[in-house]
């Protein structure tokens, strides 16, 4: 990526924000000055969304807002001391399935031209549906499919060439404007034309039709016809009308009809009289046993005999009803003509610069292409613009067929679909994202760019490729990145590879303390590689010696297996008891088992300076906790060891109590925390005095067993667990009481 040395003086984003998206308190001065990236990992509920919600409004030039209490927000956002544009951010969100550029618009660079193109283009597309709902309207043909129509029926080349042409075809009859295009050029009604003796003598048929059914005393215009009589004497046939005794009484006839076989004599008497002649007879036949179009063609012959004079010449038909309905409303189709004559060299000189961008688009296809791993091919083709004729790029996918000939479809096709999975979407959405970083860079635009967890969801081939593409982004002079992320794994590997030494000083932790978001330094080795750390230091600080514990008890498990020492370890951090194992019960293991225990596994360190080897290691981890809680920086820093101690401290605690107050005393083997838990409720199950204890001690399940043991994957959780909410819990079940069974 070539690296663009345009406005080197980003140096500093200083944001205050109160009350937006969440966000109650929060101040930071990003600096960079050692790299274009910084990097935040922030549980969940802490700031993350908020601070991309934030970041996306004022990019759309909004004021952000707080959504729950309906408090005012304030915010300031600087870069180097001077507020911050919104053409100078962009938010990347984790996905958008609405963020489209396959828009011709999008692809327009420059922003502002954008916005002029999008305003002039929308003004006339506007202008379009007006009229497209008229003529939907008059000739009952869908509003999505008369422009179409009539660009057909006239060969133009677009709707304005079209309207031209209906300006000018000067066969237009205004009474004719109250024909349905739908109704007479109905494909039966074509194919019933096709014969030539009915199309030849269609006229004589609707002129003397018309002038029988005036002089019937039985039948009358536009209200009841022969097709309407053949209709009504089904009908009441199949209803068995005459059987049931009924008569019916007829218009001009003296005495009332009694039964099935008098009725069909009359309305075919009365048929015979209006077209009993040869040729006529035969159309009104094939119109009175038609189908349902067949029998609307009637009405309308019989509305607006008229129309039986063009329909000798179909195609002319259609340009005289085009144009009939033009002359409804000249206007309306006289100003859509001018509106387009007066903008459309405007959006020809945008487009035409836009289109020296167009490559903008390959280029983002061929990143995508050479670093994503997708099961689709994707190009870019082009396509045609509807109102200016030019064409512009279109995203086209292709999937492997059954018999090796590959399916394609395009991006609205696959909408429709809905074929593709959420990970192949997110897939999509990065090639919409990469292009709008190459448009930015082409256009010279500096940046502040929020990317919020793009890569979450995707496997590890397609999140490292994320991380690399993003260590390019760095490299570019232009743009400053804040990466947020609550995938902990995520954060390391960016602390690594795009980071690298400045992650001592740009990469962070977001805590909640009290109503005020801060961020702690993330990028020491007691957070993001801890286990180097408590080598060095285990011998001087409890915390570290107790967290030590799980640490060693895996890797002894790995080793050799449930082996005497891995028993050992194990009951420190869960209460033993068994009276045939005194060697494995927790309140006989001393700090010098412990310290023996570790020498097997690293290096011996003597712990006799600070510790008494002689006191239990539960007492040691109970006097940790206490003067854990006690302490006022709880959370001015981020050291697992304390969340490991408190939470060792809390399970034993728990489990002590469960313990004394359970009946079946007998031994569990494995998920000890659980198991006792599951068997103190059942036992209790109902007491009403228990459901409080019952509430901390599943939260004790919930929140620390899994989280003590300690690998790459599993002390997660334990960054995002706040101290505040470890020490609350530990202190309740001090606190805990009951007057139950012991």
């Amino acid at each position: 990526m070539k690296k663009n040395v345009q406005d080197k003086n980003m140096e500093k984003l200083s944001i205050r924000l109160k009350n937006c998206f969440g966000i109650q308190n929060f101040e930071e001065n990003f600096l960079f000055n050692k790299a274009n990236a910084q990097l935040i990992y922030a549980p969940n509920g802490v700031m993350k969304t908020s601070l991309a919600k934030t970041f996306h409004c004022l990019q759309k030039g909004e004021i952000p807002r707080e959504l729950i209490y309906n408090r005012q927000a304030e915010y300031s956002v600087k870069i180097d001391d001077e507020d911050i544009k919104p053409s100078e951010i962009l938010v990347v969100k984790p996905f958008d399935s609405s963020y489209n550029v396959q828009d011709l618009s999008t692809l327009l660079v420059n922003r502002s031209q954008k916005a002029i193109y999008d305003s002039i283009y929308k003004e006339i597309l506007d202008a379009r549906a007006q009229i497209a709902k008229k003529l939907s309207k008059l000739s009952k043909i869908s509003a999505d499919k008369v422009e179409a129509q009539i660009i057909d029926d006239f060969g133009a080349t677009d709707i304005f060439d079209a309207i031209d042409e209906i300006k000018r075809f000067e066969q237009a009859l205004p009474e004719l404007a109250s024909v349905a295009y739908a109704k007479v050029l109905d494909p039966k009604v074509i194919e019933l034309l096709q014969d030539p003796k009915i199309r030849d003598n269609i006229h004589d048929y609707s002129t003397r039709y018309n002038e029988l059914i005036e002089q019937s005393s039985l039948f009358s215009r536009g209200k009841f016809n022969p097709s309407n009589a053949a209709s009504v004497s089904k009908n009441l046939k199949k209803e068995r009308f005459f059987e049931a005794d009924h008569k019916l009484l007829m218009k001009g006839k003296a005495e009332p009809i009694s039964d099935q076989t008098a009725l069909d004599e009359l309305l075919k008497k009365e048929s015979e009289a209006i077209l009993g002649d040869g040729e006529l007879q035969r159309i009104a036949n094939k119109i009175i046993s038609g189908v349902a179009s067949i029998k609307t063609f009637q009405e309308v012959l019989e509305e607006s005999p008229i129309i039986s004079t063009y329909l000798s010449n179909l195609d002319n038909l259609k340009k005289v009803l085009w144009s009939s309905y033009y002359l409804t409303d000249p206007d309306s189709f006289e100003s859509l003509s001018l509106l387009f004559q007066s903008k459309r060299d405007r959006l020809t000189e945008i487009e035409l610069q836009a289109n020296l961008e167009s490559t903008l688009w390959h280029d983002a296809q061929d990143i995508f292409k050479r670093r994503f791993f997708v099961p689709f091919g994707l190009d870019i083709e082009d396509h045609k613009n509807a109102i200016l004729g030019t064409v512009a790029p279109n995203m086209v996918f292709t999937f492997p067929g059954e018999d090796g000939t590959p399916v394609r479809f395009d991006r609205g096709q696959l909408d429709s679909l809905d074929c593709l999975s959420v990970g192949e979407r997110r897939a999509m959405y990065l090639l919409y994202v990469i292009f709008d970083f190459r448009a930015r860079l082409a256009a010279g635009e500096r940046t502040t760019i929020i990317i919020d967890d793009i890569a979450d969801s995707f496997d590890y081939k397609n999140k490292y490729a994320i991380v690399e593409y993003l260590k390019e982004l760095a490299e570019e002079d232009l743009f400053r990145i804040i990466i947020l992320t609550h995938n902990f794994d995520f954060y390391r590997t960016v602390q690594g590879r795009i980071l690298d030494k400045a992650k001592w000083d740009n990469s962070f932790i977001a805590q909640k303390c009290g109503d005020r978001i801060k961020l702690l330094k993330g990028g020491s080795k007691d957070v993001s590689s801890p286990f180097e750390l408590w080598k060095q230091k285990f011998h001087e600080d409890p915390r570290i010696l107790i967290s030590m514990i799980p640490f060693i008890r895996n890797l002894i498990e790995f080793k050799d297996g449930a082996s005497p020492d891995y028993k050992k370890l194990t009951s420190m951090i869960h209460i033993k008891h068994d009276e045939a194992e005194p060697e494995y019960k927790t309140h006989n293991l001393k700090i010098a088992d412990l310290e023996d225990i570790i020498a097997e596994i690293i290096p011996r360190k003597d712990l006799s300076v600070h510790f008494d080897k002689g006191m239990a290691v539960i007492d040691l981890i109970y006097e940790t906790a206490n003067n854990l809680i006690e302490q006022e920086d709880l959370n001015d820093s981020l050291s697992l060891e304390r969340k490991i101690a408190l939470s060792i401290a809390i399970r034993l605690k728990a489990e002590e109590f469960m313990w004394e107050h359970v009946a079946d005393k007998s031994r569990i083997s494995s998920n000890q925390t659980g198991r006792l838990y599951d068997r103190i409720v059942q036992e209790q199950a109902g007491r009403q005095d228990f459901q409080p204890i019952e509430k901390v001690l599943s939260q004790v399940t919930l929140m620390t067993p899994e989280n003590i043991h300690l690998n790459s994957f599993m002390y997660e959780p334990l960054i995002d667990m706040s101290m505040d909410h470890l020490v609350e819990l530990f202190k309740n079940i001090q606190n805990l009481e009951w007057s139950g069974p012991a």
